[in-house]
Parts: C-alpha cells; structure tokens; sequence
C-alpha cells in the first residue's frame, strides 16, 4: 500500500469515527425524503454515503419504498390501466351476469 493510500484510509476512519453512527442517521434519511434538510445535516449524510455502502442501499430502499406507496396509494383512475388486466365489454357483462347470479 502507497503512502496516498493509507492517508485516505486514515482519513476516512478519522472523519467516520467522528460521524453520527448509520442508527442515528436512520431517522434522518427517511426525514430527507419527506422535506430538504439543513445543509450541515446534508453534508453529514453525504459524507457517510462515501464510506457506508449499506446507507446507501437502506436510502435507495426508502426510496423505492416510498415510490411504490405513492403509486399503489393514489386514485386507480390516474392509472394506465395495463392491456393484460384491461377486460373487453363482453366478458364484463358476462362476470357481472354470473356474479349476480343471473346465468341466461
């Protein structure tokens, strides 16, 4: 290992152990979502992105979390309805006749 080497990995242990641990920034991933926090809560965040791959991971699950509530949550006519759950009249009319129990 070259000297510049072991400077930056000296220096990421030196800023990560003065960093707020991955619990205690928990909380402040899942506010980031919801509102922009303050800059010196933005630049911790980042910083700890740099070095701690299962944050990132956690923030990305938040994320896609957070995308399938809003898309599963809003009204179903807002919605492109998908040609292969898309029923022709007919059939339709016929499960609405045997639902109701009026089988002709």
């Amino acid at each position: 290992m070259n000297i510049f080497q072991k400077i930056k990995q000296e220096t990421i242990f030196f800023v990560a152990r003065r960093l707020p641990t991955c619990k205690e920034l928990a909380p402040w991933m899942s506010e980031s979502l919801e509102h922009k926090l303050p800059l010196r809560r933005r630049v911790i965040l980042r910083i700890h992105y740099l070095y701690c791959v299962w944050c990132l991971r956690y923030l990305k699950q938040l994320r896609l979390m957070r995308k399938a509530a809003h898309y599963h949550s809003s009204p179903d006519e807002d919605k492109p309805a998908a040609p292969e759950t898309t029923l022709s009249p007919e059939a339709r009319e016929r499960l609405k006749r045997a639902l109701s129990g009026k089988n002709e």
